[in-house]
Formats: structure tokens, C-alpha cells, sequence
């Protein structure tokens, strides 16, 4: 098996496993963690980069050995995998039918019979979300870290929307990654739209920000945008003459005890975060 830490930082301080919350999000080349305790104390945060070409119970098996080590089989309070996903649905939890997890998805987009097909839930939106994510990666992970669970990017971006937003005014939220870029809309505690979108570069990503403030009518003074992932200074600084209030949208907030920290872009980390 073949990666490269491209980043980590850590803090050498003992902490029970029962106490600990583990988050990990996949990406095209790699994926990356934190680990954290149940009161919101980051220990580790890292970047991991592999073969995009590494199968997916080795690459399940490098997370166990890079980010567990001999601790997995002890197990962690909470562990969480994100699965990036351009296909999913949401379901009103007094509608929602878990037998009918494949017809909800088919609704919205086509799905190969070789995708697998799952479903998370948010208390914040009192939904479901049903998802696809590759069978293999996300079996390989259930053998290798039992109990963890799965969900997408969507689920974790529209939890922290609800929690950040103060409801009185249009919000949106746009996490950019590689070649995608992630948007949910909220106004008066509703979310309004939640989608993910190609996006090859900045102008991509950009477009698609102003494509759905302008179909939502969300285009009022008070409209904040908050905006996470591979966001760089030219793209932040562009963004800033189109929308009015423009904020970098870092997660949960987090005590530590390493100084190296505060050094952390939280930002591009939001996803393990929140």
C-alpha cells in the first residue's frame, strides 16, 4: 500500500478510546480525519494521501494503520466515515420507508444495481437522507471498523447549516472539492435546497453559487454565505464582489491543548469537524 502523510498534526496526551470521536472523509486520492473526544477536545487532525488506484479493503486497511493503530479492535465512542455523493435524496422522517431507500434515490437519478445504497439521518431537519456510495469501499470499512457509520457530505453540511444559522435571514453554505461543489440553502429554518453540482475550477464553482442565489430569490442584503473545503485566497476574494457577507465556515468550535492548532486552516477541514 502506498500514501503519503501529506499533514498531521496531533497531541501526545492519553485519552481513553470510549472518549474518543472519530471522523473520516474520503476523497478521489486519499482521505482525512480527526479524532476528537466526546467534549469537543481535538487530539488529530490529518491529510492522507494514496493511490487513487488502491483497492478498497487496502485502503480501509491504511486507515486502521494510519489513524488507529493497534487501537481499532478497542473501538471508539463514535466513529463516522463521509462518503462524497453527487446522488441522493431527502425524506421527511413521517414518510420515510427504509425498504424503499433504492426507489427514492431512482426518483432523482439513475442507479447502476452495483452501487450500494444508504441512509442517514438528521435530527436538526428531522429527515432522512438517502445516498449511493461504492459497496466495496463502504463494506471494506464495516469489516475493518465495526460499528462506524456512514453518511454523506450533504448530512453533515445541513446539520451545521441549521445549528450555525440564526434562521432570520437566507443562508447559504458551499463546500468546494475536488471537482464538485457541494450547496445547501436555508431561509426561516427551511432548507431549501441541497445539491451537488460539477465543478472543475473556481469560475464552475462560482456560477453555481450565483445560479442558486438567483433562482431562490435569495438576493437581500442580509444573504450570508459561509464557505468550506479547497477554498483559496483568489477564490474567497471573488466571491466577496457578488455576495454581500462572505464568511469561512470552519465547524464546531474545538478546544485543544497543541498550540500547532491554531495554525489548522479549520475551513478546509469542515466536514471532520462538525
Amino acid at each position: 500500500m502506498s500514501s503519503i502523510v501529506t499533514d498531521i498534526i496531533t497531541t501526545d496526551r492519553p485519552v481513553a478510546n470510549n472518549e474518543k470521536r472519530l471522523s473520516i472523509c474520503l476523497r478521489s486520492n486519499g482521505f482525512s480525519f480527526s479524532v476528537s473526544t466526546i467534549d469537543n477536545e481535538l487530539l488529530t487532525v490529518g491529510d492522507i494521501q494514496s493511490e487513487p488506484s488502491l483497492p478498497a479493503n487496502n485502503l480501509a486497511q491504511l486507515v486502521t494503520q494510519t489513524v488507529c493503530g493497534n487501537e481499532a479492535s478497542l473501538g471508539y465512542k463514535q466513529m463516522n466515515l463521509i462518503v462524497p455523493s453527487m446522488q441522493f435524496a431527502w425524506i421527511p422522517d413521517h414518510l420515510y420507508d427504509p425498504a424503499l431507500n433504492r426507489q427514492y434515490l431512482q426518483t432523482v437519478t439513475h442507479i447502476s444495481d452495483s452501487i450500494g445504497i444508504y441512509h442517514a439521518y438528521s435530527a436538526p431537519l428531522n429527515s432522512h437522507i438517502v445516498f449511493s456510495a461504492p459497496a466495496d469501499i463502504v463494506t471494506a470499512f464495516k469489516v475493518n471498523l465495526p460499528g462506524i457509520d456512514i453518511t454523506c457530505q450533504h448530512a453533515i453540511l445541513a446539520q451545521a447549516m441549521i445549528l450555525s444559522s440564526n434562521n432570520t435571514h437566507p443562508v447559504i453554505l458551499m463546500h468546494v472539492r475536488e471537482s464538485a461543489t457541494d450547496i445547501e440553502a436555508l431561509f426561516n429554518g427551511r432548507l431549501l435546497l441541497s445539491g451537488s453540482y460539477p465543478a472543475n475550477n473556481n469560475e464552475d464553482a462560482l456560477y453555481h453559487a450565483l445560479s442558486v442565489m438567483k433562482h431562490l430569490h435569495l438576493e437581500t442584503p442580509d444573504m450570508e454565505l459561509y464557505i468550506c473545503g479547497l477554498v483559496d485566497r483568489d477564490f474567497y476574494t471573488r466571491l466577496q464582489h457578488f455576495f454581500p457577507n462572505v464568511s469561512l465556515y470552519t465547524g464546531k468550535p474545538y478546544s485543544f491543548i497543541n498550540p500547532d492548532f491554531q495554525t489548522l486552516h479549520t475551513y478546509k477541514h469542515a466536514l471532520i469537524l462538525s
